[in-house]
């Protein structure tokens, strides 16, 4: 088992992710173009960070195509959902603290009878990315429906600075599912929680990651920051279908909050390679499911 320290500036951006994709908030409109780009390119940038922390080569890679699949409790609704996700970045030269995202012409993924094209977006810093991520906060106006076993085949129509190429991932069997608990559990802070989750390669590392939830009032979240100390993010080497974090680290969690509820999530990220002119492509397969727990 591996736990990562994360850094302050990369664990908000991480967190602004990992929240906005957990509950389904209402913002008001961004009127500017620029700030659309902007949110995408965070949201890439929180999702290549989790990559790298799961062990995929970031640095090395000419790009990165990840698909994937993740059980989305929305709080304001009471519900959960399904939720396919997708994107994809070839890199060029690096721009100050980023890699240049290149022009890639059109990005599709095709799977059964069904091609989703991937928004595309970019700017004169950052350079250009793919995603089914709908700004603001993520959100995705393009269904990728989860099919187990099945391909999903990337297709890139190419451009000057990057070939076409087409190459398939295998869907997983099935989904992960936390077992031990479901949504609007109460746990008690001065307990250990055991979780428990079905689904899933046995072979491949699973990340769980613990934070407190901050409610929403009169259109404004509370008025709570985290810090590193408000979230527990542990990979595990394999997939053992259990973990237990202690009540210690449940009440270190809590310091200095009043929240009375924790978003727990389980995942999995299967890696792979595709050779391009280019140089290595990095390839993940992902899925994962979240739930919602009161704390008594």
């Amino acid at each position: 088992m591996l736990k990562k320290t994360l850094s302050l500036i990369l664990l908000t951006s991480v967190l602004v992710f990992i929240f906005n994709a957990c509950n389904e908030v209402n913002s008001p409109q961004q009127d500017s173009f620029l700030a659309d780009q902007n949110n995408s390119f965070e949201t890439i940038d929180s999702d290549l960070f989790l990559l790298q922390e799961g062990g995929m080569d970031i640095d090395a890679a000419a790009g990165i195509f990840s698909i994937g699949w993740n059980e989305i409790f929305r709080p304001f609704h009471d519900e959960s959902e399904i939720v396919g996700m997708a994107f994809a970045v070839a890199f060029g030269e690096h721009n100050d603290r980023h890699r240049f995202g290149i022009n890639m012409g059109s990005v599709f993924i095709n799977y059964g009878d069904h091609s989703v094209e991937l928004h595309k977006r970019g700017n004169d810093f950052r350079g250009v990315m793919y995603s089914l991520f709908r700004p603001p906060f993520g959100h995705s106006d393009r269904l990728l429906k989860f099919i187990p076993q099945e391909e999903y085949q990337f297709e890139v129509t190419g451009s000057d600075g990057f070939s076409q190429i087409s190459f398939s991932l295998i869907s997983p069997s099935e989904l992960i599912d936390i077992t031990s608990h479901k949504h609007g559990d109460v746990i008690d802070h001065g307990q250990d929680l055991t979780v428990t989750w079905e689904g899933g390669d046995p072979h491949k590392k699973v990340a769980l990651r613990l934070m407190p939830f901050f409610r929403r009032h009169n259109d404004h979240r509370d008025n709570h920051r985290r810090h590193p100390d408000q979230i527990i993010f542990v990979i595990l080497d394999s997939n053992p279908g259990h973990y237990t974090f202690t009540a210690k680290q449940i009440q270190e969690l809590l310091k200095g909050t009043d929240t009375r509820h924790f978003v727990l999530g389980v995942s999995q990220m299967d890696f792979g390679e595709v050779e391009h002119k280019n140089g290595i492509l990095r390839t993940a397969m992902r899925n994962g499911n979240s739930v919602m727990l009161n704390i008594e």
